[in-house]
């Protein structure tokens, strides 16, 4: 290791990284990653392995381009070394195809960091059969070190696979802009947010289809509050749908906007402008979508799901419901727009906790250490 050559690449980083603007956690996160200081001293550079959704692709095609993706990244290997593989996963079919470049790279003799973004492990685990559920802890266990996004999954990783080496390491924002969503806005201090994700299932996965039937109701028993509905894939449909709900009494449908997707600043804007994010997701694990919420000073509610229970201090920060709970999702919020100054309580203590332990210094020091430790690295060459 001493020895190496200075321009020698320490880091091959695998995850998606299409063309922004990023709709996904992990794209993003890849992203940001890449411009860090970490980026710079390791030499990392990334092999994309994102590809657009298409259900309608054939079983064989999709096949022949894994096959395909798998041969580039054993060429890349060969022709441009590395000295530690850092992969970026979800769950399901992501996962067995992530766990192929985990099982190559150790197979070259390479230290790999295998970083776990979803929120549905357990669910993926468990719901599999024996033999799935096997290939799950050869991989977790094959890995040099296996990272997730907070404590209670790193537990839970431990549980099914004792022998992997587990760390934590959490997402983060960068200064510039952690700095932009501390900026004041024009707070209206009840309205209420849902960021989907821009397709219909996605929009589903974010807990829309829980919160359609309870926003009526909750909207009539609190006529201050206002409702925005942004990031939707049909925002018509939606709207409709709503109306068939009961929306459509009188000054209860002006108080709710029903948008499609927003980026950058738009985006920003209707987070300082909102008080309380509702996410009653079933597919998140650590939402940047919650960081940049907590940073503006937003309080949230949440499902139960990952780690976000551990962001928002278990209920210091936000409520959380079980997925699929209704009738909690009901009373959470009502119980937050009942409590303004709670919700004022608790956006100031979410504002405070990501300027302390979630911005991208904290993620490159933690992953320092970690590239160290994986691949036996000595704090003079990282």
């Amino acid at each position: 290791m001493t020895g190496m050559e200075s321009s020698t690449p320490l880091v091959l980083l695998v995850g998606p990284r299409p063309d922004p603007p990023y709709r996904g956690g992990v794209e993003k996160g890849v992203d940001l990653l890449l411009h860090t200081n970490l980026a710079r001293q390791t030499r990392m550079r990334v092999f994309n392995n994102y590809r657009p959704l298409d259900p309608s692709r054939p079983i064989w095609e999709k096949i022949v381009y894994q096959a395909g993706k798998l041969l580039s990244f054993l060429r890349e290997l060969r022709h441009s070394p590395v000295v530690l593989v850092h992969v970026k996963t979800s769950s399901g079919v992501n996962f067995y195809q992530n766990s192929l470049y985990v099982l190559l790279a150790r197979l070259r003799g390479l230290p790999v960091v295998l970083q776990i973004h979803t929120g549905r492990l357990k669910t993926f685990y468990e719901n599999n059969g024996p033999l799935n559920r096997a290939w799950v802890r050869r991989t977790l266990t094959a890995a040099s070190r296996v990272a997730t996004l907070s404590q209670s999954w790193a537990e839970y990783v431990h549980s099914i696979a004792p022998r992997a080496r587990v760390a934590v390491i959490p997402n983060g924002l960068d200064v510039s802009e952690l700095s932009t969503l501390r900026e004041p806005g024009e707070r209206r201090r009840n309205q209420v947010l849902f960021l989907g994700a821009g397709r219909q299932d996605l929009d589903r996965d974010k807990g829309l289809e829980d919160l359609l039937p309870v926003l009526p109701a909750v909207a009539r028993r609190h006529p201050e509050s206002r409702w925005v509905l942004a990031g939707l894939a049909d925002p018509a449909d939606v709207r409709l749908r709503l109306e068939r709900e009961g929306l459509t009494e009188t000054g209860l449908a002006g108080r709710v906007s029903c948008m499609g997707v927003v980026f950058g600043e738009e985006k920003q804007i209707l987070l300082k402008q909102s008080s309380i994010l509702v996410m009653p997701s079933y597919i998140d694990n650590f939402p940047n979508l919650l960081l940049e919420a907590m940073a503006t000073g937003m309080a949230a509610v949440t499902s139960d799901l990952g780690a976000m229970p551990d962001m928002l201090g278990h209920g210091e920060g936000g409520l959380q419901v079980p997925t699929s709970d209704r009738a909690g999702l009901f009373s959470a919020l009502d119980t937050l727009l009942s409590s303004p100054a709670r919700v004022e309580a608790m956006g100031n203590r979410n504002q405070e906790v990501v300027s302390r332990e979630y911005t991208l210094d904290v993620v490159q020091r933690k992953l320092k250490v970690l590239y160290r430790e994986a691949a036996g690295l000595s704090a003079s060459i990282l």
